[in-house]
């Protein structure tokens, strides 16, 4: 039989189809790969970024706490220092007019002593030396607050030393490398993810236009299939209606366009053999075909050149094998 040229075309269209699909299916699966590797790169970047966060909230905490203890430290310091500064301003001024009123009794006392009046010299140097005691006192008392500024100063300084915050700029520029890397990493899985998607869209087109092609010449082949079956079977039933016209010891005809050889049985079954599509001339011969057709013109069995014996579209009782497909 000739070969179909638009089962040709179809079964081409397919292959192509087919081809186009297994390389979108290798791209898409490419793509994938490369999608899969950079999402579990994102989620270890990610990993990263979240520790160094903790760590980075941490040293801040650290850093806070730190810096509150200081304040607080420093703040009761000021408080001392102002109190005791403001106290000490009054005091010098007091001590400084006690001092200059000493002066003034010792030198009044010195010039009624020299005067020879002994009695006033007295009274004047009692009334200095009573100033120099309450000059002595605020001094004393001066010096006092001094001291407690001193020591207050030394306490902040043990209790707050300056605060360290290298930890925490340390934690914060680890903090801003795992953040730009898992930035970066989140990047490029979006892009591949959309390359991804993009690559498999492609292939479910190919495999959707393969699969309608695909189903298009299957068919097709059905069709013409039906169409080889039925005229086969046209084919048979002519040969059936001539070998019932005329038996002898054979004849020669045509069966599916092919030389035959038509031999009657001398049996008495009434059965008569169709060989046809050998090498011999007369169709039958090596790689024939062979038709059997009862007494009443139908046929009983059927197998096509070059099948096998136990290979047969029609057997003995007429029915069709499993290869009916090929009639």
């Amino acid at each position: 039989m000739p070969r179909n040229q638009e089962l040709d075309r179809i079964k081409s269209e397919e292959q192509v189809a087919f081809q186009r699909k297994q390389s979108a299916w290798n791209a898409y699966s490419e793509a994938k790969e490369y999608a899969s590797s950079a999402h579990d790169a994102m989620q270890s970047a990610w990993e990263e970024r979240s520790r160094a966060r903790d760590e980075l909230n941490h040293e801040y905490e650290v850093m806070q706490s730190a810096s509150e203890n200081y304040h607080r430290v420093w703040d009761e310091y000021s408080r001392i220092r102002d109190y005791n500064n403001s106290r000490i301003d009054s005091l010098r001024n007091e001590a400084d007019y006690e001092h200059q009123e000493m002066k003034r009794c010792f030198d009044q006392a010195s010039n009624e002593y020299e005067y020879g009046n002994k009695s006033m010299a007295s009274t004047y140097s009692q009334e200095g030396h009573s100033h120099k005691d309450r000059r002595d006192e605020l001094n004393a008392e001066i010096s006092e607050l001094c001291r407690e500024i001193k020591e207050a100063k030394q306490s902040a300084e043990w209790q707050a030393p300056k605060t360290d915050n290298s930890a925490f700029k340390a934690a914060k520029a680890s903090f801003e490398r795992a953040k730009s890397r898992h930035e970066s990493a989140e990047a490029e899985f979006k892009r591949l993810k959309l390359e991804r998607d993009r690559l498999k869209a492609d292939f479910d087109s190919a495999q959707a236009e393969h699969k309608r092609l695909k189903e298009e010449f299957q068919r097709k082949l059905e069709e013409i299939k039906a169409q080889k079956t039925l005229s086969r079977q046209k084919t048979v039933e002519k040969v059936s209606m001539a070998l019932a016209k005329e038996r002898g010891p054979f004849s020669l005809g045509t069966i599916f366009g092919q030389d035959a050889k038509i031999v009657p049985r001398n049996d008495g079954s009434g059965k008569t053999d169709v060989y046809f599509a050998g090498m011999a001339a007369a169709g039958d011969g090596l790689g024939h075909g062979h038709a059997i057709i009862d007494r009443n013109g139908s046929v009983t069995y059927l197998r096509d050149a070059w099948q096998d014996h136990d290979d047969y579209l029609i057997d003995n009782a007429g029915r069709r094998g499993i290869n009916t497909h090929r009639i």
